[in-house]
This record gives structure tokens, C-alpha cells and sequence, in this order.
């Protein structure tokens, strides 16, 4: 914690000073009274950081720094409110510059805690390397910096070549990835190291969220109050409040797109061109920087081509130029990744990016998923984002443009990447891949900001709100939290698990494991936000919105709380082995925690000669058929027999035989006794093996069927 008590003091002298920018801006006087009140809560922590260790409060740095973000997000949440009448009653078409140091300031806020609890991850430790090659080597070839482990200056385990990186024809090393990020955050990493590029990326993120306020002008019917909360939805809530502080292309990929969105939005004016040359240019150069960054993002730009063709009036020669432009940058790319890697896709071949290579199944788990998978969803990482599903349903019936340009503008792009297993968790925040529709969604809650006069919408709110604010404090305390495997589970879900011995993740949906979850969560989530934006609507003042909002964080807490006993009480149907309710004695994961493109893979737990496991089971009857499916591999001639019982009452005794195959293995129906847990065991032939490798089976999941 030291790092960030030595920036405490930086931290509130620069909220001090915004709130003194603000009253002098025409905002609202920030009260002394909860100033001093946040001052002394902060101090109080402080104090008991330093104390912890001899008050014998070991361990609780996760609670303090929870603490401070709760402190933080009451001191932006007051700050945003003053800042109101800085936005007067039109939207002014360049916001002031405070809604850009206000993130800014709160990004930088939580960025020490969260760089030395999580090092870089997933594909960022490739780009600050490419960063430190550029700032000190002036070129990408990586090889020295390999050699040299230029990775110590943000990393503490080594790093090697990725798989599919080039090699150039001396033996040069070379990175995957684009060089368009890294150039960006050189000079800063040059000056102040890995701290100087992550406040680069926090800058970018703050420019993300004050595009978007200025965005909110160019849609009509859209209020200043409505362009606030959108604003801060976007700024100051997962996932991009987790982003602001990490090395991801998605970031400036959705900055260069607003930017260019922005433009395009702006009232036309007649001429030849519809606009403009410098109009034209402050559209052109985005859309055109854009694949730059990342291939996959050529399906951004050309949707945004379309948008500015169409917006502007349809001209031909303005649409010719840019085209031209971008298929000449397109070619240029595609033609340097078939020279450098024999492939002008890189590492993925054309039929990943073929839609119809694809099934319903693959699309409808894909699209879902980004928003309702509970490890890399949207809704996972913050609830509170499912208001834009009522609220899109309204302005689609009110005619609004905003859905339009949503749709034309990213599905393109998403129904290339939804379908693919990639996004289900390189080692990336939730909702990485669809982070550029994230500030036209924060728009879209412009009608629940219409509707929070209405008990049914007010509450909904509240609870959400509420539950967000929980998961931002756990994600922010435990910033590793966020990156999840692609194996269908979650850390927070696991460590209930754990503790508790309960399967509860089998309630939440997941696009990896297939579950009946996985398309409940969807129906009934659209069932209730079409019931809320068709229903009629009620204005309720004072007391009721005041009972309303209390009913929805009572709905919130009564939620959580329900999960535990449901959890107990529902019916087992499968039994996924790797999963940490089961308990097992020896054995290990297969296949191992780090192994890259998990999807690949059946996830299981492997049980040699001597070892066995044990699963909580939840009757659904008093008879039941078990259906194993399991991966025999054998390593010596003896026969090798898993025990199946219930609790201490023997079973069946499954006999495998057949090497090396995935097999299914049918046994019962059996009496299951009420509360017992299922155990399977493999015993020694005659004894032990002496020398060699024990046999052993790879247990996937037992399916239940129940009468």
C-alpha cells in the first residue's frame, strides 16, 4: 500500500482543485462539510494502514483499499452533481475540459493498487515490450530485449515469443502485434517507465469518456441530464473504469471511432462534398488509423465509411478518396503480414472470419454471451449496464437514430468476432471485444434518465446501481479478479464454491458450459425490459420514489442472499469434476491452468490408481442414471476400475478399457440416498504399480438423470 498512500495526498489536492475549477466554471459549490467528512475517512484509513500490522489486522489491505474506493466513488458521485450546470440546458458542443480530469484524476486514483496487485497480462506485457524497444532501441525487433529480460521493468516472470510471431531473415525477433499502440505510449514510458504508459492508456480512457459527452449533442431528444448519466455510466463503471489502466487496443480503437462518429453526426451543410475538406479529414483520418491499430478493426472503419456517405448527403467523390485511401492501407497491411508471417491474416486463417462458417448455436452463445457470460460479460462486470436493454427497447419505438448507428456501425465487426471462441477469455477484461459500442450504449440509457420519476424504472436503477457498486469494489480490491479462464467459471463464483461447497455457478450463465442458465438469464431479461418499455408509465414524487428506491436495493440484497439457498436446494443435473465444490484427493487439472486457447480443450480432473474425488449432490429423485464421460489413458497392462458410490453405499464399479478415446459410460438406475455426495475412487490392481506411469482417466462431468 505504500505507493498508494504516497499518492493520496496528490489525489484529493487534485479533486480540491476541480471542485474549485467547477465553482468558478458556473457549477455548484462542492460542500466543505463533506469534504472534511472525506478527508477524515480517508485519513482514518491511512491510519489504519500503517497500524494494521501491529494491531494484529494483518491481511486486510483488500478491505482498505475497498474502503478508499467506496470514498471514491462518493467524492466522484458529489463532483458529477456540482458539475451539472456546467452542461446548462443545451448541450454545449465542446464540454469543459473538467469532464476529462475528472475521470482522469479517479483512473489515476486507483492505478498504483491496481498495477502492483495485477502485473500485465494476456497480450500487454507484447506491447510494453514493442513500447521498450521503440523507446530505447528505436526499432521492433525484440531479440535484445528477449535476451536481455527488458520485460524486469514491469514484469516478474520471464516472457518468451508468442506463438506465430515473425522471424525476420537475420533471426530478428518480431511481435505480433501491431506497432500503432506502442508508438503511442514510447515517449511517455521513455520518461516516466510502466507508470508513464498506463497514465498514457488512463488518458486515453478519459478522452473516450468526454467524446461521448460531446457525442451526446449530435442526437436529438437527448437532455443535458440524460447526456450526464450516460457519460458517467461509461466513465466511471466497468468495464472501462478496468481498462483505464491497462495496455488494450480496444481503448483508442473506441476513441478514434467516436471521434470520427462525432463528425459524422454533425449537421451537414450543402455542397458538393456535403462538407467540408477539414470536416472530411477529421472523419478520414480516424476511420483510416483504425485498421493501424488492429486488422479487425478494417470492419469498423467501413461501416463508419458508410455512416458519413449516408449522413452526409450521399457524394460520391469524398466516399471514392477515403475508400481508396483505406483499401490502399488495407492491401498495404495485408500484403506487409503475408511478406512477415506467410499469412496476411497473421495467426488466423480465413475461415475464423467467415460468417458462415458458423452455426445459430455459435451466434447466439456469441452475441449473448458478451453481455450476459458471467466470467466476460458485460453484465457480469457491472449490472447496471442492463438498463440499455429496456432503454434501446424505447428508442427503437420512438424512432430514435441513436439504434441505427449502434447497429450499422458495430454489428458488422460483432458478427465476425462474437462467434469465435477468441473472446472467451485471452486473459482479458469483460466485454473486451465490444468495448467500442460501449459509449453509444452509454447513450442509450437516455430513458431511464426520462423515467426515474417512475417507481418501476427508479428501482430497477437503484438495485442495479447498487450491485455495481459492490462489484467495482471487488474488482478494484481484487483487480486480478477480472481475468478469467476460458473454462466457464469466475473467481468470485469459485470462491464461494470453495467455502460454501455448493455448485453455484451452475446459476449463472456461461457461453463456454452450456447451461440451462445460460439461456434463461437472456429470456427473462428481455421479457422484463420489453414489459418495462411498453408499460404505462407512472410519475410518483417524494415518498414513493424514495419507497421505490429502497424496495430496489431490498430486491438487491433479498437477489444475493437467494443464490445460496437455490444453489443448495436445486436438483443436481451435471457435475463438471474440475470444479472446486468437489473435493478431491489427488489428481490434478487437465489441462493445466495456463495452457493458451483453453476452448480447445474439454476441461477435466484427472484420477490415477490410488486417488478419488467427492461431489456434493442435490437429489431430484429417488432414482437416478449417471452417465460419465471420461478419458481412459493407460500406462500398464492391469484393468482399471473407477468405484462409483453414494456417500458410503457402493454403486457400480465402471471398467474402462478402450485407450485414449472419449467415451460415455451409462450406469444405474440406482437408489440415490437423500444428502449423500457422490465419490469415485480408483483402487491399486494389487498394490501399487512398481516403477513406471499409474493408469489414469480424465473425468469431463456425470450427467444425472433423475426419477
Amino acid at each position: 500500500l505504500r505507493t498508494t498512500l504516497a499518492a493520496l495526498p496528490l489525489v484529493m489536492v487534485a479533486f480540491a482543485w476541480i471542485a474549485r475549477a467547477v465553482e468558478r466554471a458556473g457549477g455548484r459549490k462542492y460542500p466543505t462539510f463533506v469534504a472534511w467528512g472525506e478527508g477524515v475517512g480517508v485519513g482514518c484509513l491511512a491510519l489504519l494502514a500503517f497500524a494494521r500490522g501491529s494491531l494484529g489486522f494483518g491481511g486486510l489491505e483488500g478491505v482498505i483499499v475497498a474502503g478508499w474506493t467506496l470514498g471514491l466513488a462518493h467524492r466522484v458521485g458529489r463532483q458529477l452533481l456540482a458539475m451539472r450546470p456546467l452542461l446548462g440546458q443545451t448541450l454545449p458542443s465542446r464540454p469543459s475540459y473538467l469532464f476529462f480530469a475528472l475521470p482522469f484524476v479517479a483512473y489515476l486514483a486507483i492505478l498504483p493498487w491496481s498495477t502492483e496487485r495485477r502485473p500485465p497480462d494476456g497480450d500487454e506485457p507484447y506491447y510494453l515490450l514493442v513500447t521498450h524497444s521503440l523507446a530505447y532501441d528505436f526499432d521492433a525487433d525484440l531479440t535484445d530485449d528477449y535476451a536481455d529480460g527488458d520485460w524486469k521493468g514491469f514484469l516478474d516472470r520471464p516472457i518468451g515469443p508468442q506463438p506465430g510471431d515473425p522471424v525476420g531473415p537475420q533471426g530478428e525477433k518480431y511481435s505480433r502485434h501491431n506497432e500503432a499502440l506502442p508508438m503511442l505510449l514510447a515517449p511517455s514510458y521513455r520518461l516516466l517507465g510502466l507508470g508513464g504508459a498506463l497514465a498514457t492508456m488512463a488518458a486515453l480512457a478519459a478522452a473516450l469518456a468526454w467524446t461521448t459527452l460531446r457525442l451526446a449533442r449530435r442526437y436529438p431528444r437527448l437532455s443535458s441530464s440524460a447526456a450526464l448519466w450516460g457519460y458517467a455510466l461509461t466513465a466511471f463503471t466497468p468495464p472501462l473504469l478496468l481498462y483505464s489502466g491497462q495496455v488494450w487496443v480496444e481503448v483508442p480503437a473506441a476513441l478514434l471511432s467516436i471521434i470520427a462518429l462525432d463528425q459524422i453526426r454533425t449537421e451537414a451543410r450543402p455542397g458538393p462534398w456535403g462538407w467540408g475538406w477539414k470536416r472530411w479529414l477529421g472523419i478520414g483520418l480516424p476511420i483510416l488509423l483504425l485498421p493501424l491499430l488492429k486488422i479487425r478493426f478494417l470492419l469498423l472503419a467501413g461501416p463508419l465509411l458508410v455512416l458519413a456517405w449516408w449522413y452526409a448527403g450521399r457524394p460520391k467523390r469524398p466516399l471514392l478518396v477515403i475508400a481508396g485511401l483505406l483499401a490502399a492501407v488495407a492491401a498495404g497491411i495485408l500484403i506487409h503480414n503475408q511478406m512477415l508471417y506467410g499469412n496476411p491474416l497473421k495467426i488466423h486463417t480465413w475461415q475464423e472470419v467467415e460468417p458462415t462458417s458458423y452455426g445459430v448455436v455459435e451466434y447466439a452463445r456469441g452475441f449473448l454471451g458478451l453481455f450476459f457470460d458471467a466470467a466476460f460479460g458485460l453484465f457480469g462486470a457491472a449490472p447496471v449496464w442492463f438498463l440499455v436493454i429496456p432503454c434501446l427497447f424505447v428508442l427503437i419505438r420512438e424512432r430514435h437514430p441513436l439504434p441505427i448507428d449502434l447497429v450499422v456501425f458495430s454489428l458488422p465487426y460483432l458478427a465476425v468476432v462474437a462467434p469465435r471462441a477468441e473472446w472467451y477469455g485471452g486473459w482479458s477484461p469483460p466485454f473486451r471485444y465490444a468495448l467500442i459500442a460501449l459509449p453509444l450504449l452509454g447513450l442509450a440509457v437516455g430513458p431511464w434518465v426520462e423515467r426515474r420519476r417512475d417507481p418501476l424504472w427508479r428501482g430497477l436503477g437503484v438495485g442495479l446501481g447498487l450491485a455495481t457498486l459492490a462489484f467495482s469494489l471487488l474488482w478494484i480490491a481484487q483487480p486480478g479478479w477480472t481475468y478469467n479462464f476460458a473454462d466457464g467459471r469466475t473467481y468470485i463464483l469459485d470462491h464461494l464454491a470453495s467455502r460454501l461447497g455448493l455448485d453455484v455457478a451452475r446459476l449463472f450463465p456461461s457461453s463456454i458450459r452450456l447451461r440451462p442458465a445460460t439461456w434463461i438469464w437472456p429470456l427473462l431479461a428481455f421479457a422484463l425490459a420489453g414489459w418495462l418499455a411498453f408499460a404505462r408509465r407512472a410519475k410518483n414524487r417524494g415518498r414513493g420514489l424514495r419507497v421505490a428506491g429502497l424496495w430496489g436495493g431490498a430486491l438487491t440484497l433479498l437477489s444475493a442472499a437467494a443464490v445460496l439457498p437455490l444453489a443448495a436446494r436445486l436438483p443436481t443435473r451435471v457435475v463438471e469434476f474440475e470444479d472446486l465444490q468437489v473435493q478431491k484427493q489427488g489428481g490434478h487439472l487437465e489441462p493445466e491452468r495456463w495452457v493458451v486457447d483453453r476452448t480447445r480443450f474439454r476441461g477435466s480432473w484427472v484420477l490415477r490408481e490410488g486417488e478419488s474425488l467427492s461431489a456434493p449432490i442435490t437429489a431430484g429423485g429417488q432414482r437416478v442414471t449417471i452417465e460419465l464421460q471420461a478419458f481412459f489413458v493407460r500406462h500398464h497392462p492391469a484393468p482399471f476400475r473407477v468405484e462409483v458410490q453414494a456417500g458410503d453405499v457402493p454403486l457400480a464399479t465402471a471398467e474402462f478399457t478402450a485407450n485414449e478415446i472419449w467415451q460415455e459410460r451409462s450406469l444405474g438406475p440406482f437408489d440415490w440416498p437423500r444428502g449423500a455426495p457422490l465419490k469415485l475412487s480408483v483402487r491399486y490392481p494389487d498394490g501399487p504399480v512398481a516403477g513406471g506411469m499409474p493408469n489414469g482417466v480424465l473425468l469431463d462431468k456425470a450427467v444425472f438423470s433423475w426419477d
